[in-house]
């Protein structure tokens, strides 16, 4: 591999290249292959983003995990750019709520973390284990009564998560159809600024209206818990269920589907999975680490000057991590273009690292492990109902997946 000072110089003489999104035809689950081009060259490259300014690209497992971890990397919105053109320039960060911590720097942060940890430890998510069973078992009833084909998307993938969440929360269950398209439309590259300015305000009116009920009469819920435990402001209060609404949503709907998608395509991975549900937990952290759906960021600002991993960062630069490139890092994890559930102690970065690491990756894994156990059980001979290469993704999203999933059994 090249002297980490010596690629960093050269990129500096060459056209930077931009992000890339294609992935190759036939390989729906690897990332576009420019990815591990550019790792083979160096793991920490010079970009060109989309309007011409030059930051940098993380693609290597280790190089990703310590720029996440590094506070000299920072999460304020301020100087942060997407890789990929994106609508919605017309949304004013300045104007979002004061809660949404994900937009933050310690010490501001911490002060929300500290308030939320508690309500996802292990502890905490294992004791909503039946509740969520219920909920999954729910679901497969309604797609026994659909009857088969189906598709996973709509009748599997997306009312599992939501409805977790919003009991989570304590929000209106029979919104939960509105809530899932604004974060779908939040979440795409192909909506228009219009579209999400429309969806991002009705999310929050609609949350501030839910803030207010819960002020006048608290809740036995984590939004109820924050109301009556914690003096945040109903600004504050507003933008943390906005985030966790989103978190609890987008990337384990995603998940949810993409991953029945993958075993589907790996029967001899799904053979092992049936055989020994035992295995249920590693082939979670595999389809996890494999599948690394949060395809486009996280994305940080360099806070000062300062010389990192033998390159020197700029205070202003941009910094775009790549958790699928890095998450299929050959130096970090021995045949990594490979889905084996017999991995163990991968150590993945699918949800991220250091003080912005996802705090819901407990409940999302419990989530998936109990969805694809009871999926699997109830319709032993669950199948692809249309041909692979027909299955539409979701290059376009911020998250990948898939469109629809038809299925039969």
């Amino acid at each position: 591999m090249t002297n980490t000072s010596e690629a960093a110089s050269a990129a500096d003489d060459v056209e930077a290249p931009r992000f890339p999104t294609s992935r190759r035809t036939g390989c729906p689950f690897d990332p576009p292959p420019e990815f591990a081009d550019l790792r083979a060259v160096d793991p920490m490259t010079r970009m060109t983003y989309p309007y011409g300014q030059i930051g940098w690209l993380v693609t290597g497992f280790e190089m990703a995990r310590a720029v996440l971890s590094d506070v000299r990397f920072s999460s304020l919105p301020e100087g942060k750019l997407s890789p990929v053109k994106v609508p919605g320039t017309e949304l004013d960060l300045d104007a979002l709520p004061p809660g949404m911590f994900v937009n933050m720097d310690p010490p501001q942060h911490t002060r929300y973390r500290r308030l939320l940890n508690g309500h996802f430890t292990v502890r905490r998510v294992r004791l909503m284990e039946t509740q969520i069973r219920t909920i999954v078992d729910g679901v497969l009833d309604g797609m026994e009564r659909a009857g088969s084909p189906v598709d996973l998307v709509e009748e599997f993938a997306k009312p599992i998560p939501t409805m977790v969440t919003t009991e989570l929360l304590g929000l209106p269950l029979d919104q939960r159809e509105q809530f899932q398209h604004d974060v779908s439309v939040l979440f795409s590259l192909s909506s228009s600024g219009e579209e999400m300015i429309e969806s991002m305000n009705r999310l929050g009116g609609t949350l501030a209206a839910l803030v207010a009920a819960k002020r006048a009469a608290p809740t036995d819920d984590l939004l109820g818990s924050l109301v009556s435990d914690t003096d945040l402001t109903d600004p504050e209060l507003l933008g943390i269920t906005f985030v966790l609404l989103v978190a609890g949503l987008e990337t384990t709907t995603n998940m949810l589907a993409l991953g029945v998608f993958a075993l589907f395509q790996h029967p001899e991975q799904l053979a092992a999975l049936r055989a020994d549900p035992t295995l249920m937990a590693p082939a979670v952290d595999e389809l996890l680490r494999f599948l690394s759906v949060v395809q486009v960021g996280p994305v940080r600002v360099a806070a000062e000057d300062f010389e990192f991993e033998g390159r020197q960062v700029t205070k202003g630069d941009v910094v775009t991590v790549s958790l699928p490139a890095a998450n299929r890092d050959p130096d970090r994890f021995p045949d990594a273009d490979a889905l084996d559930f017999d991995r163990r102690d991968s150590g993945h970065i699918a949800f991220g690292r250091g003080v912005h690491q996802c705090m819901g990756h407990h409940l999302a894994r419990l989530e998936l492990e109990v969805a694809y156990s009871a999926l699997l059980e109830r319709f032993p001979e669950l199948r692809l109902a249309t041909p692979a290469e027909g299955v539409p993704t979701r290059e376009m999203m911020v998250t990948y997946g898939v469109q629809r999933l038809e299925v039969a059994w």
